[in-house]
């Protein structure tokens, strides 16, 4: 008798209750452009009746044994930069509660020179640059295992309070873009299970953020337009505090999520409140949880005004990684998506903000 073969604990695994199809098998896509960066992506949510359409992060849990982040092992780590620490204790030992040091291993750094990130070329073919910049990492708690869905609001706060004083930092450096991310989850790129995200400033403007500085200023700023069109549609999720949270039209990813201030404002330390920004972002991931159905693996990046630009409308992105990319993505640059987006949004409104651990698991969480 043949056994049904285990999925490997260091790969992704397919989601234990596959969500069910929107739409049926051979229903008609849309090619959709996406106003913000410019990309184009193929919403065919009759995809999603395929076997194992769904991914899981899932494998064994490391832990916290000789994890860099955890307290009493700040010597594992370069000397700290910052940290929100309690009253009365000493850098690079334990009492932090938010704590951010230099990455170990960094994929941008050395001196930014004025031009740094102007690429030269060797006989006229190849282009290359320094990988000039700096690289950080923002340790969000002590608790091995808390993600922002699971930290409290406040705690929450304390991590955005963090992004707030390191773009503060860096605001008058010579970079082309300062980017924070996260990684949460292996499938979504983290090397290390402590949940943290990461500051990337680089000489160089990549060209995803000069897309969207081309299109999200001045009076034709694709986000006010977004933010107007979509206020009261089907496509949001929650509203609160100034901020909008919705799944974009031309979302490339099962689940994708943009928050957004309602207002123009170039700079995420330019928000009016850390709690209400807080409150949307915990709640967000909370209702992900419910929505998909598993252990949901995620990017979070977020996009605010570069140094020396004034005009432009920060935002954060949700990208779960529901699905992976196959050839058709690598080898044109269409993103295929098998969640349309109205679903996902009608998904994530009937989760709750504050997901349980059996919620997340039960089997008639809300799907599209």
């Amino acid at each position: 008798m043949s056994r049904r073969p285990r999925p490997r604990p260091d790969r992704p695994a397919a989601a234990s209750t596959p969500l069910p199809p929107p739409a049926p098998p051979n229903a008609p896509g849309e090619l959709r452009q996406d106003p913000l960066g410019g990309g184009w992506v193929a919403i065919t949510a009759g995809r999603a009746a395929r076997p194992e359409a769904f991914l899981a992060d899932e494998g064994p849990a490391r832990g916290p044994l000789g994890c860099p982040f955890c307290p009493g092992n700040e010597h594992l780590t370069p000397p700290e930069v910052w940290a929100d620490r309690e009253p009365g204790t000493s850098p690079d030992g334990p009492g932090w509660r938010v704590r951010v040091v230099p990455n170990k291993f960094p994929a941008f750094a050395g001196g930014v020179r004025p031009g740094a990130g102007a690429p030269s070329r060797n006989g006229g073919l190849y282009r290359a640059a320094p990988t000039a910049g700096l690289h950080e990492v923002v340790v969000h708690s002590p608790d091995h295992a808390a993600t922002l869905a699971d930290l409290p609001e406040p705690a929450v706060a304390r991590v955005l309070a963090a992004w707030r004083r390191r773009l503060v930092a860096h605001r008058g450096g010579p970079f082309g873009a300062v980017v924070v991310i996260v990684n949460q989850g292996r499938t979504a790129g983290a090397s290390l299970e402590h949940p943290h995200s990461q500051l990337f400033a680089t000489a160089r403007r990549p060209e995803r953020v000069q897309a969207e500085l081309d299109r999200l200023a001045g009076d034709g700023c694709a986000a006010c337009a977004m933010v107007a069109a979509e206020r009261d549609g089907p496509r949001v999720v929650e509203r609160a505090g100034g901020l909008l949270t919705l799944c974009p039209w031309a979302s490339s990813a099962a689940f994708e999520a943009l928050l957004v201030p309602e207002r123009h404002q170039a700079r995420l330390e330019q928000a009016d409140d850390d709690h209400a920004l807080a409150a949307a972002l915990r709640g967000l991931l909370g209702r992900l949880k419910v929505a998909a159905r598993t252990r949901a693996p995620y990017n979070l990046v977020l996009h605010t005004a570069p140094p020396g630009v004034e005009d432009f409308h920060w935002h954060l992105h949700l990208l779960p990684r529901l699905t992976t990319f196959g050839g058709f993505e690598l080898g044109t640059g269409i993103v295929i998506n098998v969640v349309d987006p109205d679903r996902a949004a009608e998904a994530l409104r009937a989760a709750p903000p504050e997901a349980t651990a059996a919620e997340a698991a039960a089997p008639g969480a809300a799907a599209p």
